[in-house]
């Protein structure tokens, strides 16, 4: 058997996220396994960086699993590519040691939130992007957001999830990045991992204080208080894009 590490993108607002269903629901996972038989004759298991929730887009997902076969990374993007449906691609295949697993092996993520701040919507960004038409201070948004950098127990920004109640909640934010480029505004943020919604929770938060619902200075109370209802609403599924998994 050998190991294969896979870059892949994809649209998700086409899937119900990433994660196989027993429903039989359309899923990143679920079309990946089903194109890796067809490519290698026998079922192949598909281990995600991390998951990605339904409507979620990704920009350098990693993927690890393990086939028995002779064919080059090359011949394999290629096989992966002639067959998979237009909303996944496959960026770079690459063979990896036997111990490397695309989940436990991670040393950082980035998430991108785009919000589209103008007065009128897009047609063409409609599921890229989350449509906010009212006035932000990104000034604020930007000083609000150094109070998350470090480690901390983000406990106030996970979204309930009854599979995940016991989990340990503290991570390390490394880097919080706010642009404004005409009327798009990217939210990057750096961790060393993420809890379920957590990257959403923050943005909505974030906006919250740059359309003054919130006051600047908050983050610090909504984190000691590790109580989900302190922090604002779950921004929308589709600003949301994973850019980039580090090794």
């Amino acid at each position: 058997m050998r190991n294969f590490k896979i870059t892949i993108e994809y649209d998700g607002s086409g899937f119900c996220g990433w994660q196989a269903q027993a429903q039989g629901e359309r899923t990143v996972q679920g079309e990946l396994e089903a194109v890796f038989s067809k490519v290698f004759k026998q079922p192949a298991h598909a281990i995600a960086s991390g998951r990605t929730d339904s409507g979620v887009h990704a920009h350098g997902q990693v993927v690890s699993f393990k086939a028995e076969t002779r064919m080059k990374p090359l011949e394999i993007q290629k096989a992966l590519n002639s067959l998979l449906p237009s909303d996944i691609v496959v960026l770079e295949v690459k063979e990896v040691k036997s111990d490397f697993h695309a989940q436990y092996s991670v040393k950082e993520k980035t998430y991108r939130y785009t919000v589209l701040n103008r007065k009128y919507r897009s047609v063409f960004l409609r599921d890229r992007v989350y449509f906010y038409p009212y006035p932000l201070n990104i000034s604020c948004m930007r000083r609000a957001s150094r109070d998350l950098i470090g480690k901390h127990d983000f406990k106030s920004f996970q979204a309930y999830d009854p599979l995940r109640r016991e989990r340990q909640t503290v991570r390390t934010i490394k880097k919080i990045v706010i642009r404004k480029v005409g009327d798009l505004i990217y939210i990057d943020v750096t961790a060393d991992g993420f809890l379920y919604k957590m990257v959403r929770n923050i943005a909505g938060t974030l906006l919250a204080i740059g359309s003054g619902q919130l006051p600047l200075g908050c983050l610090s109370k909504i984190l000691k208080a590790r109580n989900r209802k302190e922090a604002w609403d779950t921004a929308p599924a589709e600003g949301l894009g994973l850019m980039s998994v580090k090794y």
